[in-house]
């Protein structure tokens, strides 16, 4: 069965009250969903639809002047695989990229096509062991000392600074974390904290490439503020499919 995606048609995005109001008319869809979707959607909005439920959520949007498009999955822009750097340079006329082996590529300017940033949720597993001796007894040795080992597994939730760059084309990616990233590179500023190097690190991406666009945590660390909150990794990708897809369609003057 073929299904369908529901992506915004502009920047206005629906609120929660709004998606619980087009929920009501589809067969697959509750009040949770909408609090989730609220929260989390960055552009695409939902997927895996049928056409009739993805229909009846794109009317009862507009009637709140919220634009949707419906699309098929395969008219959203594949994203290119990302390359992990931990070190860039900048030259008047080009951003250099070091991969592992610390060869540079340079990408000029003016070949920058997005920049998005996003604080992104992460989860991580810590395991902790604990040993204590104690007396111990069996019918063979009787009493006699021993050692209990406890392992503790624990599930912790961090915020993960992460800056995604692709370059005109659409076939280069590159993504930085900033927990790992060699800032002295770029600027010598280390009274500041990571969130502070990673806010002008991005600042200096924009200053140097005005042209590429900019997602929504890109704007808000431009803008002077807070870095954006993104649920996961697969959120903020999402948004780098849409603002591709957004992008495709005013270039061929369908925006």
């Amino acid at each position: 069965m073929t299904t369908y995606t529901l992506v915004q048609a502009d920047t206005t995005a629906p609120t929660v009250d709004q998606l619980k109001r087009a929920f009501t008319f589809t067969d697959c869809l509750r009040d949770a969903d909408a609090a989730k979707l609220a929260h989390e959607a960055r552009g695409i909005l939902l997927r895996n639809l049928t056409y009739d439920n993805a229909y009846r959520v794109q009317c009862a949007l507009k009637e709140d002047g919220v634009a949707t498009e419906i699309v098929e999955p395969q008219a959203l822009p594949p994203l290119p695989e990302s390359k992990l750097t931990r070190r860039l340079e900048f030259s008047d006329a080009a951003l250099l990229v070091f991969d592992v082996l610390g060869r540079a590529a340079p990408v000029e300017w003016s070949q920058l096509a997005v920049i998005a940033a996003g604080a992104v949720g992460h989860f991580e597993v810590s395991v902790t062991h604990t040993e204590e001796r104690v007396i111990g007894f069996s019918p063979t040795r009787g009493l006699h000392p021993k050692t209990v080992v406890e392992t503790q597994h624990v599930l912790e939730t961090q915020r993960q600074l992460l800056l995604e760059l692709l370059v005109t084309g659409g076939d280069r990616r590159f993504q930085i974390e900033a927990k790992g990233f060699l800032f002295g590179y770029c600027f010598n500023r280390p009274e500041l904290s990571l969130e502070e190097r990673f806010t002008l690190l991005v600042q200096i991406l924009v200053e140097r490439a005005p042209q590429a666009i900019r997602n929504q945590g890109t704007a808000a660390l431009a803008g002077g503020a807070p870095v954006a909150e993104y649920a996961s990794k697969g959120t903020l990708n999402d948004e780098l499919v849409w603002l591709l897809w957004r992008k495709g369609r005013e270039v061929h003057g369908q925006v």
